[in-house]
């Protein structure tokens, strides 16, 4: 586990110094090749979109939504219950949805492959940059702290320094932004006894990051405060990451929290959902095999040069590089059934 040292900390407030609003400006005039894997992962932006107006969550037609954060984050596709509620609830808005977490991410640390989304890679001859489309910035939800609270010394500073170098990348890109509380600890596994423990050094991570979002006027969900008022050991497989329950349960309060405009729990008790739900499990697959996709080195890394990177009969044709460059085309097809989908559902629902 990665722990914030004297050595990180000097790192956070050394970045926050370097990187900081007064010297970032227009997207397009930035080297953002030292920024963060998640904030490369955009489409650079001259102007980012404001922040929600009246502090009110209104997706935009056809925008993407964004998910970053840690192992819990990645998890919600395995689920998909917030994106099937954010397709029925809003169906002819057509929405996009990108999962960009990754297991083990933190706001200190979020470990990619060499030249991942850079615009400069490989120097070997024959190699190429990362030429995979980045996301079109739009509303992106930002979930940390719950890692970041188990660290020793004072982790709380440290958050506080990398969380808003953080988002002084990110808010390059866009300003639709909404900061997520932790989810507390759960009385259950090998560290059961220590839950209230727990909990009680993750409350002052959830104020930090409350104030962080006022000071930025971004918006923010608060899911410890409910979850902290019955503690129930099925929202979880092992005191810290969420069951399938527990992902149904953070599903139905974002929902509630930022006011859907359907009911959250007739939604997901709507025998309606199965086609949605099979179409919403494939996009996220070919999402993940394009976003992580296995063996990153021999498609835009520092292996490009290998035989394995290249076609057997022909040594200059990149085979690993067309078959990822199909996908979007088939994500793009998977959503026109996502939305056939979510709008058929709605329709039965609100009967």
């Amino acid at each position: 586990m990665f722990k914030p040292s004297t050595l990180l900390l000097s790192f956070a407030i050394w970045t926050s110094l370097v990187i900081s609003p007064k010297i970032i400006q227009a997207a397009g005039q930035i080297d953002d090749s030292k920024f963060s894997p998640l904030v490369r992962s955009f489409e650079a932006r001259e102007k980012p979109k404001p922040v929600f107006e009246g502090q009110k969550f209104s997706p935009y037609p056809g925008e993407t939504i964004s998910f970053i954060g840690g192992t819990n984050t990645f998890d919600l596709q395995n689920q998909a219950y917030l994106e099937a509620l954010l397709q029925i609830a809003y169906p002819q808005l057509k929405l996009k949805v990108r999962n960009l977490a990754w297991q083990g991410d933190t706001v200190f640390e979020q470990t990619r492959p060499r030249f991942f989304f850079t615009k400069t890679g490989d120097k070997q001859p024959g190699s190429t940059p990362d030429q995979r489309k980045r996301i079109k910035p739009g509303i992106v939800f930002v979930n940390f702290g719950k890692m970041e609270s188990l660290e020793a010394g004072d982790s709380l500073t440290a958050f506080q320094q990398a969380y808003q170098t953080f988002l002084d990348q990110l808010q390059t890109r866009s300003r639709r932004i909404i900061l997520v509380s932790p989810t507390p600890f759960f009385p259950l596994g090998p560290a059961k006894a220590l839950t209230d423990e727990r909990n009680k050094k993750l409350i002052p991570f959830e104020k930090a990051i409350r104030s962080l979002a006022k000071k930025r006027n971004l918006l923010y969900l608060d899911l410890l405060t409910p979850l902290l008022k019955k503690l129930d050991p099925s929202l979880s497989t092992d005191g810290i990451h969420l069951s399938d329950s527990g992902q149904r349960q953070i599903a139905l309060l974002t929902a509630q929290s930022l006011k859907f405009p359907i009911d959250p729990t007739a939604v997901l008790n709507s025998p309606k959902l199965q086609a949605l739900e099979q179409a919403l499990h494939r996009k996220d697959f070919l999402w993940q095999q394009y976003y992580h996709p296995t063996n990153f080195p021999f498609l835009y890394g520092d292996r490009q040069s290998q035989p394995a990177s290249r076609s057997h009969i022909d040594k200059d044709k990149r085979w690993f590089k067309e078959e990822i460059g199909q996908i979007p085309n088939l994500i793009s097809e998977t959503e026109n059934d996502i939305h056939r989908y979510a709008a058929e559902a709605a329709s039965s629902i609100s009967k």
